[in-house]
């Protein structure tokens, strides 16, 4: 649903349409409604019909000297919005409605930015030079609401939402490709510098032990420092260009191992250096209903080690807007060896916690309450060591919300099968 106010330059999506002018370009009013406004247009009140024919309507008489009446407002005419509606003020904003744009008008207002000619100019810039995915759109519209106005930040965060990488699977590759790079070293004596290879030897064995413990103690402080491995990563990789720059072009097999492994671990690198700034982007402030902190890290809890991603809602708006730890909502999204894909909801108010449990149905049935029931109790323990009481649970089963994107990009309630229809249409 949406409302387009009398004289604004764009659509404001609310819980319920209301539409100031003209008559329906689509739905018809429901015939409730009409017998309510008397065929009414905001602007215009409604006229009383004469009782027979050649009769005047009937008026209030005025006093002589008194102030006319201010006259009453019509009331509004609701109904649901239609694909017409978006291409009609679009076309009033001067805007071709074609399909492309009536869809990203569509995403807007399910994500309750402003249909604007300014935002919608916003946007189309920031997609130049991208290839305009749905990824693409979804990232220039969060950033909005963000603040943000970057192309360059676009193509991140749009990169991070079509690929969905995971930090531990790159962790444990970007592991790997150190490890085939110290072999290379090895293999290659003579084609380097004998100092900078023992010192590169030295660096990538400390990296692996780097990596090592963030896979093992992803839940203590020391091993979530996002700004200290961005760091460590961007350097690394400057390193090794540099490093690649002063390999021989050689024909042997010890060269040519050099310079693959070199090119691999850099193409690692730069995997997680993309994860960790769509990351850093995403947990820049904005609008109250985007503005939380985003973290991805290995969950040690699987074997191998999978992702737990975890939001942290913020307090307000703006750059100053903190976490207060005793009321705020977190939602972690990880993979259970027992359960797949799973999300909990912590919803925090004076150190009182009321918990949500989402997964799928279809995979786990009933299994999956009673798994949640049995460790339930152990749940609560750990919070109640940390001074959280546990109120009380639920268990939902909802395929869409086993995921991290809905709470990343939020949408208006009642607003998203009515504007997926509109995207259909279009």
């Amino acid at each position: 649903m949406a409302e387009v106010p009398v004289g604004s330059g764009g659509i404001h999506p609310e819980s319920r349409p209301i539409w100031p002018t003209g008559k329906p370009t689509g739905t018809p009013v429901q015939s409730a409604q009409t017998a309510q406004t008397m065929g009414g247009v905001r602007g215009v009140p409604p006229r009383v019909t004469p009782t027979k024919p050649g009769e005047v309507a009937p008026t209030t008489p005025t006093a002589p000297g008194a102030p006319a009446a201010p006259p009453k407002p019509a009331p509004s005419i609701t109904r649901p919005l239609t694909v017409e509606d978006i291409r009609a003020h679009l076309l009033n904003m001067q805007i071709e409605p074609n399909n492309f744009i009536t869809k990203l008008s569509s995403l807007m207002l399910r994500n309750g930015l402003e249909l604007s000619r300014a935002n919608l100019v916003k946007i189309m810039n920031m997609l130049q030079g991208t290839n305009k995915s749905q990824a693409m759109q979804e990232a220039a519209v969060l950033l909005i609401m963000k603040g943000i106005d970057s192309p360059q930040a676009v193509n991140v965060l749009g990169q991070y939402f079509a690929k969905n990488p995971g930090v531990a699977s790159q962790l444990i590759a970007l592991q790997q490709a150190a490890g085939n790079l110290t072999s290379a070293l090895g293999m290659a004596k003579g084609l380097l510098n004998a100092n900078l290879v023992s010192q590169l030897g030295a660096l990538l064995s400390q990296l692996d032990e780097t990596f090592k413990s963030l896979t093992k103690r992803s839940f203590e402080k020391s091993a979530i420092s996002r700004e200290n491995l961005l760091t460590d990563v961007r350097a690394l990789k400057a390193l090794l260009s540099g490093v690649q720059n002063k390999t021989p072009n050689a024909n042997s097999a010890a060269a040519q191992a050099l310079s693959s492994s070199l090119i691999e671990l850099q193409g690692k690198l730069d995997g997680v250096l993309q994860n960790l700034l769509a990351q850093s982007i995403l947990s820049q402030s904005g609008r109250s209903e985007v503005n939380y902190l985003y973290h991805q890290i290995p969950n040690t809890m699987t074997d191998p080690p999978k992702d737990l991603e975890i939001v942290v809602k913020r307090e307000g708006e703006g750059k100053n807007s903190p976490v207060d730890p005793k009321n705020t909502q977190v939602v972690m999204s990880m993979e259970t060896e027992n359960m797949g894909k799973m999300v909990v909801s912590m919803i925090v108010k004076n150190n009182k916690v009321y918990v949500i449990f989402v997964y799928n149905e279809k995979n786990y049935g009933k299994e999956g309450r009673r798994l949640i029931a049995k460790e339930f109790g152990d749940f609560q323990q750990k919070l109640a060591e940390r001074n959280f009481m546990v109120t009380g649970y639920q268990v939902k089963v909802d395929p869409a919300m086993c995921n991290i994107r809905p709470y990343l990009i939020p949408m208006i309630p009642g607003l998203d099968d009515l504007l997926k229809k509109i995207d259909i249409e279009a």
